[in-house]
């Protein structure tokens, strides 16, 4: 359950049209991101990419979680990654006064004015818990961060 936003690999990767080959089909679509990890690893269950902008992840996150909850997979891999590798979408968001000057985010302040932009990367292995505890058993697992469903909460203990 990959959460993605952005497309700047792509519109970077695009090419002339008498330079397209095989991979241009797919190969940077964000909807196949999902299954080219899912082939890669050969893991099998739910395999969908989220792009909800600034808050992919997160809801990549509540997929994954349901996914679990419902018995559609006993695991799940959950991520997100934003990169910022062109400059096209900074510049049109620039122009359209959403960034800040300051590139800093003030949520809720009435200083706000705009927000700033960042990457990154994570990524977390979902299990239930009372899974876990049947791996914490076995002598090669030696440190496991578990979640739990706590009505609708979360609760992680390492």
């Amino acid at each position: 359950f990959p959460g993605l936003m952005n497309r700047d690999y792509e519109i970077m990767a695009s090419r002339a049209v008498n330079e397209i080959n095989h991979y241009d089909g797919t190969g940077t679509a964000m909807s196949i991101a999902a299954n080219r990890v899912s082939f890669t690893f050969n893991l099998t269950g739910p395999s969908l990419t989220v792009d909800t902008a600034c808050s992919s992840f997160l809801f990549a996150l509540h997929y994954a979680l349901r996914a679990i909850k419902s018995g559609d997979c006993e695991a799940a891999i959950c991520g997100g990654v934003n990169c910022i590798i062109d400059p096209r979408t900074f510049v049109s968001l620039t122009k359209a006064k959403m960034i800040s000057p300051e590139g800093i985010s003030k949520p809720f302040s009435k200083k706000a004015d705009g927000y700033g932009r960042g990457e990154g990367c994570g990524v977390v292995f979902l299990k239930p818990l009372k899974k876990v505890r049947l791996l914490v058993k076995q002598p090669e697992v030696r440190l496991v961060a578990c979640l739990n469903f706590a009505s609708s909460a979360l609760i992680m203990t390492i």
